[in-house]
């Protein structure tokens, strides 16, 4: 009120007092840009410092990222829904952040929201208070341009949230507004949800941000440093590629660390000083093995081929290796069950799903069973 007051008496000329009428049985909304930031505990990156200039793309993250690209190019147009999906620290909410960004800041497209599916269901639940507070939550997430909605796997569950989100989707989806949606898994591996969810999230296109190769890995570490301000070599880089950088945010919170250190000890960033500061690398204990390893190792334990493996056979010499290489890759990977499928002769998820419990069901009662899979897991990580 006083910067209205001192803006009026300058316009004027005179002193000037200020009062605000307001007519409280009018309900009158205007065009407005609403960005919700998620709360991200471990990075604290506000996520308008997340845009699609400063996210690395490799071969791992590349359909993804154009995905993403084209959506906020066109928005409704293509990839209506557009499903994000990959373990924690591998990007999906940079992405989810630089849609946002790159449509707030048009002004021309009207509302966006960003939100996270926990934050959904909780102002669901407050509004649900009374008629009037449903009405506003219900145009609030129905009357915008563009709905961004991470973590959606925190509405497995929870039957009364999905009607209602499944509600709104339609609402948006019918008036060709955008909707981006993000997860750790593909819609069909959900678990919770309901199934007329699952087909309108998989009615889009669904794109994995995959764990990061050598080269995206290397090119993270020379990104992230840069960032930071810290200054290393081609040795360290590789180093800590190779052993610390799983996932985004382990590497950032182990280039943070070595900055302290680096900075406390007075010292350059070498080799030694990485070791004494963040001990040993996690490679090979910290990195999941890859898909193929896992089919290698089985082979060689029940001495079967490749190729028998992959095949369509199902006798118990074969079946029961493949049900065992199904179950290793599901636990040891962030592997989805098509995937996994597709690795293993192109069965589709139904027939992992079904392996997957043969397998849970034979570490219950068989204990040659148990001592198999604990053998192959130590050679797996050995």
């Amino acid at each position: 009120m006083p910067a209205l007051e001192t803006a009026v008496c300058a316009a004027s000329g005179h002193p000037t007092t200020v009062l605000l009428a307001v007519n409280e049985r009018l309900d009158v909304r205007g065009p407005v840009v609403r960005l919700l930031r998620p709360v991200d505990p471990l990075t604290q990156v506000p996520p308008s410092r997340h845009n699609f200039d400063n996210f690395v793309v490799g071969a791992s993250n590349r359909v993804a990222f154009n995905a993403a690209q084209a959506v906020a190019a066109q928005p409704g147009a293509r990839f209506n829904p557009l499903f994000l999906y990959s373990s924690s620290g591998l990007g999906k909410t940079h992405l989810l952040s630089a849609v946002t960004a790159a449509l707030a800041s048009s002004y021309r497209r009207g509302a966006v929201v960003f939100v996270s599916a926990e934050d959904f269901v909780n102002e669901m639940i407050a509004a649900l208070a009374g008629r009037r507070q449903m009405a506003s939550f219900r145009h609030r997430f129905r009357e915008v341009d563009t709905l961004v909605v991470d973590d959606v796997e925190f509405l497995g569950g929870k039957r009364r949230s999905q009607k209602e989100f499944e509600h709104t989707f339609d609402a948006l989806h019918e008036g060709r507004k955008q909707i981006v949606l993000a997860s750790d898994r593909p819609p069909h591996e959900l678990p919770g949800l309901e199934n007329t969810l699952r087909h309108r999230f998989a009615a889009g296109l669904l794109a994995q941000v995959d764990v990061p190769d050598p080269a995206l890995r290397l090119a993270l570490v020379g990104r992230k440093a840069r960032a930071l301000g810290l200054t290393i070599d081609a040795d360290v880089a590789a180093h800590l590629a190779d052993g610390w950088c799983s996932n985004v945010r382990e590497l950032e919170g182990a280039l943070i660390r070595l900055d302290a250190y680096s900075s406390v000890a007075g010292r350059a960033v070498t080799l030694q000083l990485v070791r004494e500061a963040l001990g040993p690398p996690r490679g090979a204990q910290g990195r999941q093995p890859s898909m193929g390893r896992v089919i290698g190792e089985v082979c060689q334990h029940f001495k079967v081929t490749r190729a028998e493996i992959a095949s369509v056979r199902r006798t118990a010499r074969i079946a029961v290796p493949r049900q065992v290489a199904m179950y290793l890759i599901r636990q040891e990977t962030d592997a989805p069950l098509a995937k996994i499928g597709a690795q293993l002769g192109g069965r589709d998820h139904a027939t992992v799903r079904h392996a997957l419990s043969a397998i849970e069901r034979k570490l219950r009662a068989d204990a040659t069973m148990r001592h198999t899979v604990s053998d192959l897991r130590a050679r797996l990580h050995g």
